[in-house]
C-alpha cells in the first residue's frame, strides 16, 4: 500500500516526519508568502491511498496509521489529527421494482416533487416514500412539481393525462394502481384577480367570486385547453379533487386523498390554522376567505369513499413537537416556511404510512420500516484565506431520523475545532447523544490558521452504530462508516503598503441603457477590462432601472431554455489585467437579484488562469432576498439586490496575470420556454484593493 510523507510548515524549517505514521494522510501545504496567489489544492492532490475497509493483515500497518503526532508551530506540545480519504458516494436511495404488480403515482407539489441533489438538503416525500415499501411496490414520482395546485396540475401538459395514460395501461395489464394525490399549497396562491395566479388558485369549497368568467392568461405549457366558463364551480379545491377521484377510478384505480402538509406559520410557538390551511382572511379584491382545505379535502374523501390521510392534523403535530424544542429548522428548509429537508420529507412518510397501513390493508403487506438514519447536509465547507491569528466559524447540520440510541462523534481535522456554540467550547471532539426523540443540531467548525498553509483536510462524522449519509445533499465522501465533511482553509501573507484602487461596473449608464465599462477609482491606478456576456445570455427587452438608487441590468437566457444547472456558455464575465503592476486584490462584491421567479440561482466564481481554469467559488446556488412591494416573501425578486462578497482581505496578488469573475445564473430546475421571462439582474460589481 501506497505510503505517503506529509509536510508541515514550521516556523524556521521544514521537518521530515516518519513515514509509517503518515499512512492515508492528506499533506498540509506551506508557503514561505513569497507565492501569495498560490491556490488551494485541488482534491486529487490533498487525498492519499486508504486501506480497504475489510482491513489488512499488513503487520506494519498499526491500529493508529490514520493518525499522526506532530509538534505545533514549534514547540512542544503534540497534537493528534486525522485525515482520511474515501470514495465519493452517492445520495442514499430507495431500491425499487418498476415492473412491481403495484404501483403508486404520486400527483403532487413541491412538497411531494423529487429534488436534485444539486439542490442541497430539500427534499419531497415522494421521492422518500419507496423506503417504505418492498419491491412489490413501485412508487413513480416523476410527474409531482413544484407550483402545481390542484387546478394546474390536471390541465398543464404532461401531467394528468400521463397518470390517465398509466392508468389505463395497468388497467388492460391487470395490475393495481394507486394514485396519491396531494395538492393545497398552491391552491392558496393570491396575486390580485385576473391575473395568472388564477390559473393555480382555488377556494377551498365555494367559490362566491365568479372565477369563471375570468379571461385567464395563457402560457406555453400550462392550463393549454383550459376553458373556466365550462363549468360555473370549476375553480374550487374541492371540484378538482372530485375529477381525480371520478377518473381514476374510471380507469381501474384506487384514489388517495392526503390533505397537505402544514406550513410553519407560527404563533404562541404552535402552527396557526392558516399554517394549517385553514384561511378565514379575505384576500383584497375577494369577497370571503378562501376555507379550510384540510377540512375539503376529508370531506371529499368520505364523500366517495376513498381513504384520506390527514397530512395536515399528523404533521401539525410533529410540527408543534419540533417547536417546543426550537427544532423546527431542521425539519424545514432555510429561511421557508413550506418545504421541507430530508428530515422532514421522511418524516411526513413514516406519518402517511402509520394512516395508510390501517385503512389500505394490501399496502401494509408490503409495508417496511427504514432504516434509521444520520443525515449530514453538507459535503465541503470553504473557509477562505486569513491571516495567521484571525479565525472564521461556518456550521453544517447532523440531524437524526429515528435512531433512538447511540452517540455522534464529530472529529476534527487540523487548524480546526468544533462546537455546538457558535461563540465557546470549542474542541478537536464533539459527542452528541441521539436518544429521546432527538432531532438535531447546528455544528459549528472554527478555522484557526497559525501558519501561512493551506489545511485541506476532512473533518469526520461518526455514529455508534448507524453509518452516517448526506440525506439529499450533493454528493461526499465516505471512508467505510466515517463521513467526511472537506475542508479547505489557508493562512495568507498580509500584503503591506501601497496605492488602494477600486473598479466598479455600474452595469447601466444614467440613460437606463446596459454599461459594460468598468469605473476606476482613482482613475490609471488598473486598466478593467469592458464586461462580456457568454453566448447563452442577451440583453433583456424587459427595461434596465434603478430601484432605492441601485442600478439593475437584466439579462435573459438566449435559447428561452434555462437550464436547472450551471451552463459553460451562460455567463457574464468581468476581468481585471494586472499587466507588470504589483495588484493585489482584497475584496470581490457582486450586487443580483432575479426577476420573474424566485427560483433563479447563480455560482459566482474567480480565476487567475486565462482558461479559467481551477476557479475559487464566492458562492454557489445563490438567491436573492425574495420581497414584493408590501414587504411580503414573494415568488419573485424584483426589489432587493443582495451583495455576495468574497472573504474579506483576501490579500491576493495577480502580478502578471488577469483576476477573471463570473456569474452563472440558472435556474433551481430547468425551466424550458420561459428564457424572455426569467432574468438575472446585475448591479454594481466591484473589485478592490492595493498597487504596490
Amino acid at each position: 500500500m501506497k505510503k505517503v510523507m506529509a509536510l508541515r510548515c514550521l516556523k524556521n524549517a521544514f521537518m521530515a516526519l516518519s513515514a509509517f505514521a503518515l499512512m492515508s494522510f492528506g499533506a498540509v501545504s506551506c508557503s514561505s508568502g513569497d507565492d501569495e496567489n498560490s491556490s488551494p489544492q485541488s482534491e486529487s492532490e490533498i487525498k492519499t491511498e486508504t486501506p480497504e475497509a475489510s482491513g489488512s493483515n499488513d503487520d506494519s500497518e498499526s491500529d493508529n496509521e490514520n493518525k499522526t503526532n506532530e509538534k505545533a508551530d514549534g514547540n512542544d506540545t503534540a497534537e493528534t489529527f486525522t485525515n482520511l480519504t474515501g470514495e465519493k458516494t452517492s445520495t442514499v436511495t430507495a431500491e425499487s421494482d418498476e415492473n412491481a404488480d403495484i404501483q403508486i403515482v404520486m400527483c403532487g407539489d413541491s412538497i411531494m416533487r423529487t429534488y436534485s441533489a444539486a439542490e442541497g438538503d430539500e427534499t419531497g416525500w415522494g421521492q422518500v416514500l419507496q423506503f417504505y415499501f418492498d419491491k412489490g411496490v413501485y412508487v413513480n414520482n416523476t410527474l409531482s412539481n413544484g407550483g402545481r395546485s390542484s387546478k394546474s396540475f390536471y390541465y398543464e401538459k404532461g401531467r394528468w393525462e400521463t397518470v390517465k395514460e398509466i392508468l389505463a395501461e395497468r388497467k388492460d395489464s391487470g395490475k393495481k394502481t394507486y394514485v396519491f394525490i396531494n395538492f393545497g399549497h398552491n391552491d392558496q396562491k393570491y396575486s390580485g384577480n385576473g391575473s395568472t395566479f388564477m390559473n393555480y388558485a382555488t377556494y377551498a369549497k365555494e367559490n362566491p367570486d365568479g372565477w369563471a368568467d375570468v379571461t385567464y392568461t395563457k402560457e406555453s405549457n400550462v392550463i393549454d385547453s383550459y376553458d373556466p366558463s365550462t363549468s360555473p364551480d370549476n375553480g374550487t379545491y374541492k371540484d378538482f379533487l372530485q375529477k381525480y377521484i371520478d377518473e381514476t377510478k374510471a380507469l381501474g384505480g384506487t384514489p388517495v386523498i392526503f390533505s397537505p402538509f402544514v406550513r410553519c406559520d407560527v404563533s404562541g410557538g404552535k402552527v396557526t390554522d392558516k399554517g394549517a390551511h385553514n384561511l378565514t382572511s379575505v384576500y383584497a379584491n375577494e369577497t370571503v376567505a378562501r376555507g379550510n382545505y384540510q377540512e375539503a379535502a376529508k370531506e371529499i374523501a368520505e364523500a366517495n369513499d376513498v381513504a384520506f390521510v390527514d397530512i395536515t392534523q399528523l404533521t401539525r403535530d410533529y410540527v408543534d413537537s419540533a417547536l417546543a424544542k426550537g427544532k423546527e429548522k431542521f425539519v424545514y428548509w432555510p429561511n421557508d416556511n413550506t418545504h421541507v429537508r430530508a428530515l422532514g420529507a421522511l418524516k411526513i412518510c413514516e406519518l402517511a404510512m402509520s394512516e395508510l397501513k390501517t385503512k389500505i390493508p394490501e399496502l401494509a403487506t408490503h409495508a417496511v420500516t427504514p432504516d434509521a438514519r444520520i443525515l449530514v447536509d453538507a459535503n465541503t465547507i470553504d473557509f477562505g484565506r486569513m491571516y495567521p491569528g484571525n479565525n472564521c466559524v461556518k456550521s453544517f447540520k447532523v440531524s437524526s431520523f429515528n435512531a433512538a440510541s447511540g452517540k455522534i462523534t464529530v472529529t476534527a481535522p487540523l487548524g480546526y475545532t468544533v462546537s455546538l456554540s457558535e461563540s465557546d467550547g470549542f474542541a478537536k471532539t464533539l459527542e452528541i447523544d441521539t436518544a429521546s426523540e432527538y432531532f438535531g443540531d447546528d455544528i459549528y467548525v472554527k478555522f484557526e490558521p497559525t501558519e501561512v498553509c493551506e489545511y485541506n483536510y476532512n473533518l469526520q462524522v461518526t455514529h455508534s452504530s448507524i453509518t452516517p449519509d448526506f440525506g439529499n445533499s450533493p454528493v461526499g465522501s465516505m471512508s467505510g462508516s466515517i463521513l467526511l465533511v472537506s475542508l479547505t482553509g489557508a493562512g495568507k501573507q498580509k500584503a503591506e503598503g501601497g496605492q488602494d484602487y477600486e473598479v466598479t461596473w455600474p452595469m447601466i449608464d444614467s440613460s437606463k441603457k446596459i454599461s459594460y465599462t468598468a469605473e476606476v477609482d482613482p482613475e490609471g491606478v488598473v486598466s478593467p477590462s469592458v464586461a462580456v456576456i457568454g453566448s447563452g445570455l442577451k440583453e433583456s427587452i424587459v427595461k434596465n432601472d434603478y430601484v432605492n438608487g441601485k442600478a439593475r441590468a437584466r439579462f435573459c437566457n438566449s435559447t428561452s431554455d434555462w437550464k436547472g444547472e450551471k451552463d459553460e456558455d451562460t455567463y457574464i464575465e468581468f476581468k481585471l489585467p494586472a499587466g507588470s503592476s504589483s495588484v493585489i486584490v482584497n475584496q470581490i462584491s457582486v450586487e443580483l437579484a432575479s426577476s420573474g421567479t424566485g427560483n433563479m440561482r447563480w455560482d459566482v466564481l474567480y480565476s487567475t488562469n486565462d482558461d479559467f481554469s481551477s476557479p475559487v467559488t464566492i458562492v454557489q446556488c445563490g438567491q436573492g432576498t425574495a420581497i414584493d412591494k408590501d414587504g411580503a416573501t414573494s415568488a419573485n425578486c424584483n426589489e432587493v439586490l443582495t451583495e455576495f462578497k468574497s472573504d474579506a482581505d483576501m490579500g491576493m496578488s495577480i502580478a502578471g496575470k488577469t483576476l477573471t469573475i463570473r456569474v452563472y445564473p440558472y435556474m433551481k430546475t430547468a425551466d424550458p420556454g420561459k428564457g424572455a421571462n426569467r432574468q438575472i439582474m446585475v448591479g454594481d460589481v466591484k473589485i478592490s484593493g492595493i498597487v504596490q
